[in-house]
């Protein structure tokens, strides 16, 4: 059988990606799982896992190339001399329609760009010398290709003390700007005391960090209240069966959402170790996988941060801001006194489309629950 590997579609506002740099050459035996080749959006580059197993046959669009999401990118076949036609291939590509689109004489191929940025080889040598990011820039020569004038532009712009944004800050922008001006959203915020949560967390060998708390709690929480886990598919609500945390993480490009699948099937440890890996491998621009958040979580409280509300990321129903534990004095224990307390305040963001304030409000009481009963995170590990 022939089958077609195709450019995914990581994201809302991704249309293209990059093939940065096949693994893989043609004539390989794939097995699931392997490392086919490296991509590259406009957040991040991921690693490509094979979707099925058999022999890397034909590759259509090689290293550099930029090719529209959901378009062919590589032929696999079951066996290593089995003949094919692109044509007859089978490709899991999404259609909107319900009828066949009319038979063509011949298959049609993609038009495929192969150079990642199109530039004169003087403006690559004078980028270079002055340290300019090509990715940035507009060109405004034949076809859009960057000549030499766009970069000395470019870098008159920045001695001014003027950047243009980068393809990540447009995209970010983009796409918080889309939801912003489209999502009802609501706020509720509540307190949690994080004393007795943060002794037990001290003891503990390894350590987990309080966003793993969080998570666990979070995706305990999701699950009795999945209107919360759910997102918006046209005029229909769609209600997911596992939980897959999104995880906030700041780099030096920008925001990026590294995702933790099934978070609410996994131990503390579990969460520990794919968290580190995660956010590390964020951090360095790569990212692997293509689980998609099903719920977001934004930890600012490692800053000082006391609170702050964050922006629903469609087509999530919410999204969770969670700020620093600090020392309060407050009401505490049975019978009352005053006690010094360790309070961190979380705020939820939802899209009123989806949830109500009710839900909200038992979401946040139940998470606010389970973190200040230390029998319950002890069942956690």
């Amino acid at each position: 059988m022939t089958k077609l590997i195709i450019m995914p579609k990581y994201g809302l506002q991704q249309d293209e990606g990059t093939v940065v740099e096949w693994q893989k050459k043609e004539g390989d035996r794939i097995e699931k799982g392997d490392i086919l080749l490296e991509l590259e959006t406009d957040k991040a580059i991921f690693e490509y896992e094979a979707p099925d197993a058999g022999y890397l046959r034909k590759i259509l669009a090689g290293d550099g190339a930029v090719v529209p999401v959901l378009s062919p990118i590589a032929v696999l076949t079951d066996t290593v001399d089995e003949p094919f036609e692109i044509g007859d291939a089978e490709a899991p590509i999404p259609t909107e329609t319900t009828e066949p689109e009319p038979a063509k004489a011949e298959p049609e191929t993609p038009v495929i760009s192969q150079d990642r940025v199109k530039r004169s080889p003087a403006a690559k040598r004078r980028a270079n010398e002055l340290n300019i990011n090509l990715h940035t820039l507009t060109g405004t020569g034949p076809g859009g290709r960057i000549v030499q004038a766009d970069v000395e532009r470019a870098a008159q712009t920045i001695s001014a003390g003027r950047t243009p944004l980068t393809r990540m800050r447009k995209a970010i922008g983009a796409a918080m700007a889309h939801s912003k001006q489209t999502v009802p959203h609501f706020y509720v915020a509540i307190e949690i005391d994080m004393t007795d949560a943060e002794i037990w967390r001290q003891k503990q060998m390894p350590k987990p960090s309080v966003t793993d708390l969080i998570v666990k709690a979070t995706a305990a929480s999701l699950v009795r209240f999945s209107a919360l886990n759910s997102s918006l598919d046209g005029n229909d609500i769609l209600t997911h069966n596992t939980v897959n945390i999104g995880l906030a993480v700041g780099t030096d490009n920008g925001l990026v959402v590294p995702v933790i699948p099934d978070a609410q099937r996994k131990t503390l440890s579990a969460l520990a170790s794919d968290r580190i890996r995660l956010i590390e491998e964020a951090r360095q621009g790569k990212m692997r996988g293509d689980a998609k958040a099903t719920f977001t979580l934004s930890n600012l409280g490692m800053y000082g941060v006391t609170s702050f509300t964050a922006i629903v990321n469609p087509p999530e129903a919410a999204i969770l801001a969670v700020g620093a534990a600090i020392p309060r004095v407050v009401p505490h224990g049975e019978p009352l006194t005053i006690a010094v307390r360790h309070i961190m305040e979380v705020t939820l963001s939802a899209d009123h489309r989806l949830v109500d304030g009710l839900i909200a409000a038992q979401f946040l009481q139940t998470l606010k629950q389970d973190l200040e009963n230390v029998d319950m995170i002890q069942s956690w590990i």
